[in-house]
């Protein structure tokens, strides 16, 4: 498969997501890891997309009570963890002492970065205010060298990657990539926009290709509906079956190889 990627470091300009000649492969992000086969957000599932050689790995970050960036994407940790405690209300040592429900500890920042070791690009999804400042703080602390997107749903969040490293991607969660949200990731030089795959329309789609803004669609598990994005104008998708939708374009398209 020809990557997206070259070169080490972080990935910029406008450009990231799109293949970048015809007939290229899309990107397909591994959705919190290798989700349909181990827990999400989880040590074993970044590793299994780490042995399929994953095109990215996509991970969500919300803040301790003390301000440190911990891997998980509800407030509460109760649907992947044995407790069920508020994130944002424990610090990092009480969440630290949490198992989740496969027997590893909670994952931080620190510890997925230090596992992927760059050797996959990785797109962070903020979940919580100060989770771009926080993660940036860890990342730089590591000098972790590996190529990294930074994306969220909250727009100060956005805005807070664009000031604090404008040479970092950045893109724009949202349940539908409307007109607003079109004018927003334009007026800030966000790198992609990433909508809700069941509330895309043709229209829609067309909105986005118009403006000139890599799209790629959250979260597809079914190799109709991602071929069918991609031909409709997708660059690329999240999924947790992102190994499976691999091989199925490698099968449509490159005759099983």
């Amino acid at each position: 498969m020809v990557s997206p990627f070259s070169g080490v470091g972080y990935l910029t300009g406008m450009r990231i997501f799109p293949r970048g000649r015809e007939g290229d492969p899309p990107i397909v992000i591994a959705h919190r890891g290798a989700s349909c086969r181990a827990l999400e957000n989880s040590l074993a599932a970044f590793s299994l997309s780490l042995t399929d050689r994953a095109d990215m790995i996509e991970f969500d970050v919300r803040l301790s009570a003390d301000g440190e960036p911990v891997v998980i994407h509800d407030q509460k940790t109760g649907r992947s963890a044995r407790e069920n405690v508020t994130v944002a209300r424990c610090d990092a040592a009480r969440l630290r002492r949490i198992r989740l429900k496969n027997g590893e500890p909670v994952p931080f920042l620190s510890d997925v970065l230090d596992l992927i070791g760059g050797a996959v690009p990785v797109n962070i999804e903020t979940k919580a205010e100060g989770g771009v400042r926080a993660s940036l703080k860890v990342i730089d602390g590591m000098r972790y060298r590996g190529e990294i997107v930074l994306s969220s749903g909250l727009r100060e969040e956005c805005l807070a990657a664009r000031s604090a490293r404008p040479g970092l991607p950045c893109g724009l969660v949202t349940g539908r990539p409307s007109a607003s949200d079109i004018a927003f990731c334009l007026r800030h030089s966000l790198s992609s926009i990433h909508p809700d795959h069941r509330r895309l329309t043709v229209l829609r789609i067309r909105k986005v290709r118009e403006a000139g803004l890599p799209l790629i669609p959250y979260t597809v598990d079914d190799a109709d509906d991602f071929i069918r994005l991609v031909e409709g104008g997708a660059d690329g998708v999240f999924s947790n079956r992102a190994e499976e939708l691999r091989k199925a374009w490698r099968e449509r398209f490159r005759g099983g190889g």
